[in-house]
């Protein structure tokens, strides 16, 4: 495409003409490379009939999407930050595909009343699907490989949501020629200003849902739009489409430079230009340094042969929503601590300050069934315990009636865990404590029900500290 580039000092008749060429030919070329992408257009292969709801149910005009692919003509670099994202993966998420197809589709077919609960799934794990079929779909067969999970062109043709308010995936959507995005433009011809893709409710349409017993599975928007980084006008893309993951010194860091790659024009240079790989918790290294740990003692009372105390600050200040966040029948975050002493490593117990002792591993009246060996017995857990119609522990989000237990931590909250520790009589002049908060995506019932692997423990956060000891 140099071919077409003009020089700065053309002159005369002949640059006016190839101007015009250039510009004929450029509209001609766009429109070859947008069709050659064949966009797959609205089927109705794979129906079920019911499983569309009409509260809060998505919208879309009749139109084509066009697959992500498409959009790597110009936008190259974040292309390939989207396909690192859980968003490009959302549809191919193999928990997913388990959870829908193994349980959640069968019980349907079978008669119980879960339609609303089908239509919220696959609007928001695999949404241009979900408007090509009418929000029916009763096996793979009816998704399309290119278009299956959280495509651009659904993102950036969103114009609104259905309802009072955004949740459970009920967007306005209408694809079109054009794009919506955060930046103002002079031409609107493929691109227009959303004031809507700047702020949190877009990201609340499927970030926020309330199951059919009216309870709120999901409520990471409804934590940020109580804490004080909504109050101070930090939306989530503040966070989560910055190239940390989190604030740094208040303020997020961005990438600058082009937004797009073209040679027939000039793109703006920009110092904020948005990450598409939407870092978070699923994201391991990309979140290093969201939430962090200190630990404190009184080290001129530690004795060799006495019990001290010890302070673990867990600090979410970082964070515009609880962690975990998300499902919250599944996801778990733990703090272990341990004292390194001659070599040895001895694990420290957590105190339980429920009754039910639902904050300490290995301590809970379901855990032996739910939770298994994937905690090490008597660490301090932050979690939600989601009961069913019967009163017992669920991991399923569509038979979560209410939530018995949630410690989780609040958005901006800072923690601080006590905890006891026997000094050894032979300890020496000094020995380290150790504290590491992980992060479990899912307990491996769910994950031995559904015949997936099992999740893989991440570490969030870790501090060491030396303890030299009083020798008066």
């Amino acid at each position: 495409m140099n071919l077409f580039l003009l020089q700065k000092n053309d002159k005369g008749p002949g640059s006016v003409f190839a101007r015009i060429f250039q510009f004929v030919f450029c509209g001609a070329f766009i429109s070859l490379i947008m069709s050659c992408n064949a966009p797959v257009t609205s089927g109705t292969s794979g129906m079920m009939n019911g499983a569309r709801s009409t509260a809060s149910s998505p919208v879309t005009a009749q139109g084509d999407y066009q697959a992500s692919s498409t959009c790597k003509n110009c936008h190259a670099h974040i292309f390939e930050q989207f396909l690192e994202s859980m968003h490009a993966n959302s549809y191919k998420n193999p928990v997913f595909n388990a959870e829908f197809y193994k349980i959640l589709l069968p019980r349907f077919e079978d008669g119980e009343d879960l339609s609303g609960e089908v239509r919220a799934c696959i609007a928001c794990h695999s949404p241009v699907t979900y408007s090509q079929n009418s929000g029916n779909i009763s096996s793979v067969k009816g998704v399309g490989r290119d278009l299956s999970g959280v495509e651009c062109d659904l993102c950036h043709t969103i114009r609104g949501y259905d309802g009072s308010k955004p949740e459970g995936g009920n967007y306005i959507s209408s694809p079109s020629e054009q794009k919506l995005g955060p930046f103002q433009y002079e031409s609107s011809h493929h691109r227009a200003y959303s004031e809507l893709q700047t702020k949190s409710e877009i990201c609340a349409i499927c970030h926020n849902r309330t199951n059919r017993f009216g309870l709120e599975i999901i409520s990471t928007f409804s934590e940020w739009k109580k804490s004080q980084y909504s109050k101070r006008g930090i939306e989530c893309q503040s966070c989560h489409m910055n190239i940390q993951g989190f604030l740094t010194a208040g303020q997020p860091v961005y990438e600058s430079g082009e937004a797009a790659q073209a040679t027939l024009i000039k793109p703006k240079n920009r110092s904020k230009i948005y990450t598409h790989r939407f870092p978070g918790a699923h994201s391991e290294s990309q979140v290093n340094g969201a939430i962090q740990l200190d630990i404190q003692v009184n080290e001129p009372a530690v004795e060799a042969g006495k019990e001290m105390m010890i302070y673990v600050n867990v600090d979410n200040s970082r964070s515009g929503h609880k962690l975990p966040t998300g499902s919250a029948e599944l996801r778990l975050l733990y703090l272990d601590l341990v004292a390194e002493v001659a070599g040895e490593t001895i694990p420290l117990a957590a105190n339980s300050l429920d009754k039910e002792m639902f904050d300490v591993s290995g301590k809970g009246k379901f855990d032996s069934i739910v939770l298994k060996n994937d905690i090490p017995e008597g660490r301090r857990v932050y979690r939600a315990i989601c009961l069913d119609n019967e009163g017992q522990q669920t991991v399923f989000s569509f038979d979560a009636k209410e939530i018995s237990f949630d410690n989780r931590l609040q958005a901006s909250e800072v923690r601080k865990e006590f905890f006891t520790f026997q000094v050894p009589d032979d300890v020496g002049s000094e020995f380290y404590l150790v504290a590491t908060l992980n992060y479990l995506r899912y307990p491996s019932s769910f994950a031995y029900e559904l015949g997936v692997p099992k999740a893989k423990t991440v570490e969030l956060a870790s501090v060491r500290k030396k303890v030299v000891l009083n020798r008066h």
